[in-house]
């Protein structure tokens, strides 16, 4: 992991923005909560349970899995373009107009934060935990004759959690 491209971690009780699927549209952006920082350590007595599928039966289940064994099982493997080897923190937060469930994320190879899917196959996301993303798109909108539009703007900046 390059620390020096690492974005900051999250603090407990903050508010961000989050890009589904790191899309930046307006109807993909929303804002989370950060609920809690675990390590390593603390990720490995983490219960999570996961959404799987049994194609014999064609039926979804689930199965309890530490934090730590998901991400290092299943992300990393199934999305190596993407989350690191490594990662300093797991962070829960919560974002209820996008999932009932919690959001995990994790580092990506850029330094990023991004969440993994669990408990279904839409809850990755990224998260903005700079406001740099959020401000660019915003400042792309605004400065862009061609692309003005107030209505656009607004759907981003009035967004609630």
């Amino acid at each position: 992991m390059d620390y020096d491209k690492l974005k900051p971690i999250p603090k407990v009780g903050k508010f961000y923005h989050f890009f589904d699927d790191g899309k930046t549209s307006p109807s993909r952006h929303y804002i989370c909560k950060c609920e809690r920082i675990l390590t390593n350590k603390q990720a490995k007595k983490e219960t999570v349970s996961v959404n799987t599928w049994d194609f014999d039966s064609n039926k979804e289940f689930f199965v309890d899995k530490t934090l730590y064994d998901f991400w290092k099982d299943e992300a990393v493997p199934n999305h190596d373009w993407l989350f690191d080897t490594e990662t300093d923190y797991f962070v829960e937060c919560s974002c209820p107009k996008y999932d009932e469930n919690k959001l995990w994320f994790v580092r990506t190879k850029y330094g990023d934060w991004f969440s993994m899917d669990i408990q279904s196959s839409w809850q990755g996301g990224t998260l903005d935990v700079t406001g740099e993303l959020f401000e660019s798109v915003v400042s792309e909108i605004r400065d862009n004759p061609k692309w003005y539009d107030q209505d656009i703007i607004d759907a981003y900046t009035k967004e609630t959690y």
